[in-house]
Protein backbone atom coordinates (compact mmCIF):
# COMPACT_ATOMS: atom_id res chain seq x y z
CA UNK A 1 0.00 0.00 0.00
CA UNK A 2 1.32 3.08 -1.32
CA UNK A 3 -0.71 5.42 1.56
CA UNK A 4 -1.80 7.85 -0.80
CA UNK A 5 -4.68 10.82 0.07
CA UNK A 6 -6.48 13.04 -1.47
CA UNK A 7 -8.68 15.68 0.12
CA UNK A 8 -11.46 17.52 -1.83
CA UNK A 9 -11.67 20.77 -0.68
CA UNK A 10 -10.52 24.60 -1.19
CA UNK A 11 -6.57 25.19 0.30
CA UNK A 12 -7.41 27.87 2.77
CA UNK A 13 -4.63 31.04 4.04
CA UNK A 14 -4.60 31.45 7.75
CA UNK A 15 -3.34 34.18 9.01
CA UNK A 16 -3.02 33.97 13.03
CA UNK A 17 -2.85 36.19 15.43
CA UNK A 18 -1.45 35.98 18.87
CA UNK A 19 -2.44 38.15 21.44
CA UNK A 20 -2.71 38.28 25.24
CA UNK A 21 -6.30 37.46 25.65
CA UNK A 22 -10.10 36.72 24.61
CA UNK A 23 -12.62 38.06 24.60
CA UNK A 24 -11.98 41.49 22.52
CA UNK A 25 -13.80 44.63 24.09
CA UNK A 26 -14.87 47.74 22.08
CA UNK A 27 -12.23 50.15 22.94
CA UNK A 28 -9.97 47.74 24.12
CA UNK A 29 -6.83 47.91 22.73
CA UNK A 30 -4.30 45.35 22.23
CA UNK A 31 -0.27 44.84 20.88
CA UNK A 32 -0.68 41.48 18.05
CA UNK A 33 2.19 39.43 19.30
CA UNK A 34 2.88 38.85 15.75
CA UNK A 35 0.64 37.83 12.38
CA UNK A 36 1.80 34.17 10.41
CA UNK A 37 0.30 33.28 7.63
CA UNK A 38 0.22 28.98 7.49
CA UNK A 39 -1.84 27.24 5.33
CA UNK A 40 -4.76 26.52 7.12
CA UNK A 41 -8.09 24.13 7.08
CA UNK A 42 -7.29 21.48 4.59
CA UNK A 43 -3.92 22.17 5.11
CA UNK A 44 -3.50 21.31 8.81
CA UNK A 45 -4.49 17.84 7.75
CA UNK A 46 -2.49 17.87 4.85
CA UNK A 47 0.92 18.82 6.47
CA UNK A 48 0.10 16.20 9.36
CA UNK A 49 -0.48 13.66 7.29
CA UNK A 50 3.08 14.22 4.92
CA UNK A 51 4.42 14.32 8.19
CA UNK A 52 2.97 10.87 9.56
CA UNK A 53 4.11 9.28 6.15
CA UNK A 54 1.05 9.07 4.02
CA UNK A 55 1.47 10.39 0.54
CA UNK A 56 -1.19 13.39 0.22
CA UNK A 57 -2.38 14.76 -2.75
CA UNK A 58 -4.37 17.96 -3.03
CA UNK A 59 -8.12 18.04 -5.44
CA UNK A 60 -8.99 21.95 -4.25
CA UNK A 61 -8.53 25.48 -5.67
CA UNK A 62 -7.07 29.46 -4.68
CA UNK A 63 -7.23 32.18 -5.56
CA UNK A 64 -4.50 33.75 -7.86
CA UNK A 65 -3.45 36.24 -5.69
CA UNK A 66 -0.45 36.26 -2.53
CA UNK A 67 -2.48 34.41 -0.86
CA UNK A 68 -2.79 31.27 -2.70
CA UNK A 69 0.52 31.33 -4.24
CA UNK A 70 2.00 31.42 -0.34
CA UNK A 71 -0.26 28.44 0.86
CA UNK A 72 0.63 26.38 -2.47
CA UNK A 73 4.47 26.94 -1.23
CA UNK A 74 4.11 25.93 1.91
CA UNK A 75 2.18 22.62 1.11
CA UNK A 76 5.01 21.81 -1.61
CA UNK A 77 7.60 22.62 1.16
CA UNK A 78 5.84 19.96 3.25
CA UNK A 79 5.92 17.21 0.33
CA UNK A 80 2.59 17.65 -0.46
CA UNK A 81 0.93 17.31 -4.46
CA UNK A 82 -0.11 20.55 -5.72
CA UNK A 83 0.18 19.57 -8.95
CA UNK A 84 -4.12 19.48 -9.38
CA UNK A 85 -5.08 22.59 -7.69
CA UNK A 86 -6.92 25.04 -9.80
CA UNK A 87 -6.20 28.62 -9.86
CA UNK A 88 -8.67 30.92 -12.22
CA UNK A 89 -7.62 34.31 -13.13
CA UNK A 90 -9.82 36.93 -11.09
CA UNK A 91 -10.24 34.94 -8.12
CA UNK A 92 -9.23 35.17 -4.63
CA UNK A 93 -8.08 32.67 -1.89
CA UNK A 94 -10.48 31.93 0.98
CA UNK A 95 -8.69 33.34 4.38
CA UNK A 96 -9.22 32.76 7.97
CA UNK A 97 -7.86 35.12 10.29
CA UNK A 98 -7.41 33.19 13.86
CA UNK A 99 -7.31 35.40 16.93
CA UNK A 100 -5.84 32.91 19.11
CA UNK A 101 -4.52 33.17 22.98
CA UNK A 102 -2.62 31.04 25.26
CA UNK A 103 -5.28 28.26 26.44
CA UNK A 104 -8.59 26.78 24.78
CA UNK A 105 -9.16 30.17 23.37
CA UNK A 106 -9.88 31.46 19.61
CA UNK A 107 -11.71 33.32 17.08
CA UNK A 108 -11.95 32.67 13.65
CA UNK A 109 -12.87 35.13 11.17
CA UNK A 110 -13.61 33.52 7.83
CA UNK A 111 -13.78 35.22 4.32
CA UNK A 112 -14.84 33.44 1.32
CA UNK A 113 -13.05 33.15 -2.01
CA UNK A 114 -13.95 34.62 -4.66
CA UNK A 115 -14.26 33.84 -8.30
CA UNK A 116 -15.63 31.29 -10.89
CA UNK A 117 -16.37 27.84 -9.73
CA UNK A 118 -14.34 24.97 -10.56
CA UNK A 119 -16.16 22.02 -12.15
CA UNK A 120 -14.78 18.37 -12.21
CA UNK A 121 -12.10 17.76 -14.05
CA UNK A 122 -11.49 14.01 -16.09
CA UNK A 123 -7.79 13.89 -15.71
CA UNK A 124 -8.98 13.42 -11.52
CA UNK A 125 -10.40 10.68 -12.41
CA UNK A 126 -7.30 8.69 -12.28
CA UNK A 127 -5.93 10.67 -9.18
CA UNK A 128 -9.23 9.76 -7.35
CA UNK A 129 -9.19 5.91 -8.09
CA UNK A 130 -6.16 5.52 -7.49
CA UNK A 131 -6.38 6.76 -3.90
CA UNK A 132 -6.03 4.82 -0.79
CA UNK A 133 -8.25 7.09 0.95
CA UNK A 134 -10.29 10.12 0.34
CA UNK A 135 -10.54 13.05 3.28
CA UNK A 136 -12.85 16.33 2.99
CA UNK A 137 -14.42 18.25 5.33
CA UNK A 138 -17.85 20.30 5.99
CA UNK A 139 -15.96 23.61 5.39
CA UNK A 140 -15.22 21.97 1.89
CA UNK A 141 -19.03 21.97 1.13
CA UNK A 142 -19.68 25.54 1.51
CA UNK A 143 -21.35 26.81 -1.30
CA UNK A 144 -19.23 29.74 -1.95
CA UNK A 145 -16.77 27.51 -2.32
CA UNK A 146 -14.44 28.02 -5.95
CA UNK A 147 -13.98 23.87 -5.49
CA UNK A 148 -17.90 23.59 -4.58
CA UNK A 149 -19.87 20.54 -3.11
CA UNK A 150 -21.35 19.57 -6.28
CA UNK A 151 -17.85 19.46 -7.31
CA UNK A 152 -16.45 17.44 -3.96
CA UNK A 153 -19.83 15.17 -4.79
CA UNK A 154 -18.84 14.12 -7.98
CA UNK A 155 -15.39 13.13 -6.56
CA UNK A 156 -16.82 11.67 -3.93
CA UNK A 157 -19.05 9.28 -5.62
CA UNK A 158 -16.47 8.44 -8.14
CA UNK A 159 -14.65 7.17 -4.85
CA UNK A 160 -17.37 5.18 -3.59
CA UNK A 161 -17.83 3.71 -7.15
CA UNK A 162 -14.11 2.47 -6.41
CA UNK A 163 -14.41 1.57 -3.17
CA UNK A 164 -11.93 4.10 -1.90
CA UNK A 165 -12.31 4.88 2.19
CA UNK A 166 -14.07 8.07 2.48
CA UNK A 167 -13.19 10.33 5.50
CA UNK A 168 -15.20 13.17 6.44
CA UNK A 169 -14.76 15.43 9.42
CA UNK A 170 -18.25 17.03 10.05
CA UNK A 171 -16.59 20.14 11.61
CA UNK A 172 -18.29 23.28 13.36
CA UNK A 173 -18.58 24.40 9.02
CA UNK A 174 -21.15 21.99 9.10
CA UNK A 175 -23.49 24.48 10.71
CA UNK A 176 -23.44 27.38 8.08
CA UNK A 177 -23.04 25.61 4.99
CA UNK A 178 -26.31 23.94 3.15
CA UNK A 179 -27.26 21.03 5.35
CA UNK A 180 -28.62 18.49 2.16
CA UNK A 181 -24.81 18.79 1.02
CA UNK A 182 -23.48 17.46 4.22
CA UNK A 183 -26.43 14.62 4.12
CA UNK A 184 -25.56 13.31 0.62
CA UNK A 185 -22.32 13.55 1.85
CA UNK A 186 -22.59 11.08 4.52
CA UNK A 187 -24.34 8.98 2.10
CA UNK A 188 -20.45 8.15 0.64
CA UNK A 189 -18.65 8.18 3.90
CA UNK A 190 -16.79 5.24 5.45
CA UNK A 191 -15.37 6.88 8.47
CA UNK A 192 -17.23 10.55 10.13
CA UNK A 193 -15.59 12.44 13.15
CA UNK A 194 -17.19 14.81 14.98
CA UNK A 195 -17.01 16.43 18.08
CA UNK A 196 -19.39 15.61 20.92
CA UNK A 197 -21.15 18.57 20.65
CA UNK A 198 -21.10 17.77 16.38
CA UNK A 199 -22.09 14.94 16.66
CA UNK A 200 -25.31 15.54 19.12
CA UNK A 201 -26.30 19.06 17.92
CA UNK A 202 -26.78 17.41 14.17
CA UNK A 203 -28.54 14.69 14.89
CA UNK A 204 -30.11 15.84 18.22
CA UNK A 205 -29.12 13.17 20.07
CA UNK A 206 -27.69 14.17 23.91
CA UNK A 207 -25.61 10.87 24.68
CA UNK A 208 -22.44 10.66 21.92
CA UNK A 209 -22.58 7.11 22.11
CA UNK A 210 -26.22 6.71 20.69
CA UNK A 211 -25.01 9.44 18.12
CA UNK A 212 -22.54 6.96 17.12
CA UNK A 213 -24.76 4.31 16.48
CA UNK A 214 -27.11 6.39 14.94
CA UNK A 215 -24.39 7.57 12.19
CA UNK A 216 -23.52 3.49 11.54
CA UNK A 217 -27.49 3.38 11.14
CA UNK A 218 -26.60 5.39 8.22
CA UNK A 219 -24.31 3.11 6.86
CA UNK A 220 -20.94 4.55 7.89
CA UNK A 221 -18.68 1.68 9.15
CA UNK A 222 -16.74 3.67 11.56
CA UNK A 223 -17.56 6.70 13.62
CA UNK A 224 -14.84 9.41 15.48
CA UNK A 225 -16.32 11.19 18.59
CA UNK A 226 -13.86 13.79 19.87
CA UNK A 227 -14.23 14.46 23.55
CA UNK A 228 -11.92 16.95 24.25
CA UNK A 229 -9.68 16.45 27.81
CA UNK A 230 -11.95 13.38 27.84
CA UNK A 231 -10.10 11.83 24.77
CA UNK A 232 -11.97 10.14 22.04
CA UNK A 233 -14.81 7.52 21.36
CA UNK A 234 -14.49 5.24 18.76
CA UNK A 235 -17.49 3.07 17.61
CA UNK A 236 -18.01 0.55 14.58
CA UNK A 237 -20.51 -2.65 14.98
CA UNK A 238 -18.90 -4.67 17.08
CA UNK A 239 -16.82 -2.51 19.29
CA UNK A 240 -17.05 0.67 21.43
CA UNK A 241 -13.67 2.22 22.52
CA UNK A 242 -12.94 5.19 24.77
CA UNK A 243 -9.32 6.17 24.91
CA UNK A 244 -8.59 8.90 27.10
CA UNK A 245 -6.36 11.89 26.23
CA UNK A 246 -2.81 12.39 27.19
CA UNK A 247 -1.73 15.28 29.52
CA UNK A 248 0.01 18.15 28.59
CA UNK A 249 0.35 21.90 29.26
CA UNK A 250 -2.99 23.44 26.53
CA UNK A 251 -1.23 26.35 24.83
CA UNK A 252 -3.87 26.52 22.21
CA UNK A 253 -6.58 24.28 20.34
CA UNK A 254 -6.63 25.59 17.15
CA UNK A 255 -5.99 23.00 14.30
CA UNK A 256 -5.86 20.43 16.66
CA UNK A 257 -8.56 19.00 15.28
CA UNK A 258 -7.41 18.51 11.70
CA UNK A 259 -4.16 17.25 12.87
CA UNK A 260 -6.14 14.17 15.20
CA UNK A 261 -8.00 13.60 11.29
CA UNK A 262 -4.44 12.73 9.79
CA UNK A 263 -3.97 10.53 12.59
CA UNK A 264 -6.91 8.88 11.93
CA UNK A 265 -6.49 8.22 7.86
CA UNK A 266 -3.19 7.44 8.97
CA UNK A 267 -4.10 4.49 11.10
CA UNK A 268 -6.51 2.87 9.51
CA UNK A 269 -4.32 2.19 6.23
CA UNK A 270 -1.57 0.82 9.06
CA UNK A 271 -4.26 -1.14 10.10
CA UNK A 272 -4.55 -0.46 13.66
CA UNK A 273 -7.18 -1.54 15.91
CA UNK A 274 -9.47 1.26 17.10
CA UNK A 275 -7.32 1.42 20.73
CA UNK A 276 -4.21 2.05 18.84
CA UNK A 277 -5.98 4.72 16.14
CA UNK A 278 -7.15 6.87 19.00
CA UNK A 279 -4.21 6.43 20.67
CA UNK A 280 -2.25 7.68 17.84
CA UNK A 281 -4.92 10.77 17.21
CA UNK A 282 -5.12 11.56 20.57
CA UNK A 283 -1.09 12.18 21.21
CA UNK A 284 -1.35 13.97 17.87
CA UNK A 285 -4.05 16.25 19.11
CA UNK A 286 -2.22 16.43 22.42
CA UNK A 287 0.80 17.67 20.69
CA UNK A 288 -0.81 20.17 18.35
CA UNK A 289 -2.49 21.91 21.74
CA UNK A 290 0.46 22.16 23.40
CA UNK A 291 1.73 24.58 20.92
CA UNK A 292 0.54 27.66 19.44
CA UNK A 293 -0.07 28.22 16.33
CA UNK A 294 -1.32 26.34 12.72
CA UNK A 295 0.00 24.88 9.59
CA UNK A 296 4.10 24.40 9.89
CA UNK A 297 3.90 24.70 13.44
CA UNK A 298 2.55 21.73 14.11
CA UNK A 299 4.06 18.76 15.86
CA UNK A 300 6.55 17.16 13.73
CA UNK A 301 6.70 12.82 13.87
CA UNK A 302 9.10 12.08 16.44
CA UNK A 303 7.31 14.41 18.62
CA UNK A 304 4.18 12.20 18.25
CA UNK A 305 6.34 9.38 19.00
CA UNK A 306 7.66 10.64 21.86
CA UNK A 307 4.06 11.27 23.17
CA UNK A 308 3.02 7.22 22.78
CA UNK A 309 5.97 6.36 24.07
CA UNK A 310 4.78 4.78 26.90
CA UNK A 311 1.66 2.91 25.41
CA UNK A 312 4.27 0.92 23.42
CA UNK A 313 2.65 1.93 20.51
CA UNK A 314 3.56 -0.04 17.26
CA UNK A 315 3.91 3.53 15.49
CA UNK A 316 7.06 3.72 17.97
CA UNK A 317 8.77 0.39 16.06
CA UNK A 318 9.23 2.44 13.39
CA UNK A 319 12.39 3.38 13.37
CA UNK A 320 11.78 6.12 10.09
CA UNK A 321 11.08 8.66 12.81
CA UNK A 322 12.90 11.52 11.14
CA UNK A 323 11.24 14.97 11.15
Amino acid sequence: MQNRTVTLGDPVADLIVPISHLPINAQEHQTAEDIILEAGGTGNFLITAARLGLQPTVLGSVGQDYYGNRVLEILRGENINTEHVVSEAGSTTSISIGLVSEGDDHVFLWKRPTGPSVSYQSNWFDIISNADALFTAGHALDPGALFGPQTVLHCLEIGKQKKIPIFFDLGPSAFISDRSYIEQTITYVDVILATQEEATSWLEISDPIAAAHKFLDMGLTEVIIKLGPDGCLLVNQNEEVQIPAYTVTMRNTAAAGDAFAAGCVFGFLSGYNLKQIGQLANAIGAASVSKLGTGTRLPQRNEIIEMLASDKHPITCDSNTNN
